[in-house]
């Protein structure tokens, strides 16, 4: 199994290197956990809508560290500052989980690639 740049993923990478210094590892990136969240979101009693189409629900919210991102059917995706890790956690739904190979899959896999834009579900 390789990354998507092709490196394999229990090799480390090295950064900072200087001449007469071992490398460093570079520091691992965060994981990414994508919830998907059918009902509207209503951060702070206020209504999220996409600033591109208009939807009002049936959101992929995207977690990287303590940031919660949306991404909108229609592919618009934005930082929520509203959202934080917690909440988006509260969301998640019990079942199997998937581990993608990259980000564009879990897009495609999970229907928010454009292609069901303006569709709404459940």
């Amino acid at each position: 199994m390789t990354t998507p740049d092709g490196r394999d993923p229990h090799t480390p990478r090295y950064t900072n290197y200087r001449f007469g210094q071992s490398p460093e590892p570079a520091p691992e990136p965060p994981a990414v956990l994508a919830i998907p969240h059918p009902a509207p979101l209503t951060p702070r009693g206020i209504l999220i809508t996409c600033p591109s189409c208009g939807a009002e629900r049936d959101w992929l919210l995207i977690q990287v560290g303590p940031q919660v991102f949306v991404r909108c059917r229609c592919t618009m995706e934005w930082l929520e500052h509203d959202l934080d890790a917690e909440e988006a956690a509260q969301a998640r739904q019990p079942g199997p989980e998937t581990e993608w190979a990259s980000m564009e899959e879990m897009y495609r896999g999970l229907g928010f690639d454009g292609i069901l834009a303006h569709a709404y579900f459940g």
